[in-house]
């Protein structure tokens, strides 16, 4: 019976495994060509990578490690990129139309004139990150950590940065038409109205 258990547990492992790892076809096709449409690299490590350009429109990026990736201009439009890390990358110009970010790691990471129409950054931690210029209407930045991200112009309409961490934000240019604010923390944070300081801790 304990063989059977141990037998049952080690499947179990191994198919979970098996569940989020990329395909390695995949990978090898992205390396040689610069796209992977709908592709399957999830748990990728393409820390470093150039992937300037790269089409990877609808890819599963899910926990993949783009750390300091050259992602400029990339089309990732409708990408799922869920806990990726991202930290450091350079994703200026690229398109994230409806991707999903949701918890991803974008610290320090300069998506300056990204396309982030209606992207899910629900908890992700944007915090140093660089997003002037960047097109968030209707993103969804619920509970995302954007402490002394640097802003300039940037589109945040109908934006919903519920509970979000705005924390030594530059605000006094963005677009916040009809945007959601409730619960956001506003430490040290300018505005088109004045400096918004009421939720610093003592």
């Amino acid at each position: 019976m304990r063989s059977a258990r141990v037998f049952v547990g080690l499947w179990f492992g191994l198919a979970v495994g098996a569940a989020f790892a990329f395909d390695d076809a995949d990978r090898d096709r992205l390396v040689a060509e610069n796209q992977c449409v709908g592709c399957d690299l999830r748990a990728v490590n393409l820390s470093g990578a150039d992937l300037a350009g790269a089409n990877l429109w609808r890819a599963r990026l899910y926990s993949a490690d783009l750390s300091g990736a050259d992602l400029r201009g990339a089309n990732l439009r409708g990408a799922d990129l869920r806990r990726a890390n991202l930290a450091g990358a350079n994703l200026s110009g690229a398109n994230l139309k409806h991707a999903d970010l949701s918890e991803a790691n974008l610290r320090d990471a300069r998506m300056v004139k990204a396309n982030l129409f209606a992207a899910r950054l629900n908890r992700a931690d944007l915090r140093g990150a660089d997003v002037r210029g960047a097109y968030l209407g209707q993103a969804k930045l619920r509970g995302a950590d954007l402490t002394g991200a640097t802003s300039g112009q940037t589109y945040l309409a109908d934006a919903n940065l519920a509970a979000a961490n705005l924390t030594d934000l530059d605000l006094t240019t963005a677009t916040l038409r009809n945007a959601r604010l409730d619960g956001a923390i506003l430490c040290r944070t300018l505005t088109a109205w004045g400096e918004e300081s009421g939720d610093c801790e003592d």
